[in-house]
């Protein structure tokens, strides 16, 4: 067996997650929980059901939406690819990245 290995490191997260799927000339929101984050893509429950390759638009914050492509799906944990992305948006995510490292180190410094 071999171990799968990633382009970027994951960070666990428990927030909420906006995203938005398009059907012909109707924007529909989904809700959903971030369960892991990447500059690659995240891992998420969402409230429906989603269709290997379907791409969708997610909020990450208020200022910034990205289109992420359905790569992994199972009953409603997705994994999901962002795609298309400009490096401005690019940028922003690993800014994300960071900050959740840096977090994530300071909550195994405090248990230590």
């Amino acid at each position: 067996m071999y171990a799968l290995k990633r382009r970027f490191p994951r960070y666990s997260l428990d927030k909420p997650i906006t995203a938005h799927r398009t059907y012909e000339e109707m924007t529909v929101p989904l809700r959903g929980r971030w369960r892991q984050f990447g500059e690659g893509g995240v891992g998420a429950h969402m409230s429906e059901q989603l269709r290997f390759g379907e791409v969708i638009a997610i909020d990450l914050s208020h200022t910034l939406t990205v289109y992420a492509a359905v790569r992994y799906s199972r009953a409603f944990y997705h994994g999901f690819e962002f795609v298309l992305l400009k490096d401005r948006q690019r940028a922003e995510i690993a800014r994300m990245c960071r900050r959740f490292e840096e977090s994530a180190k300071k909550g195994s410094e405090k248990a230590n």
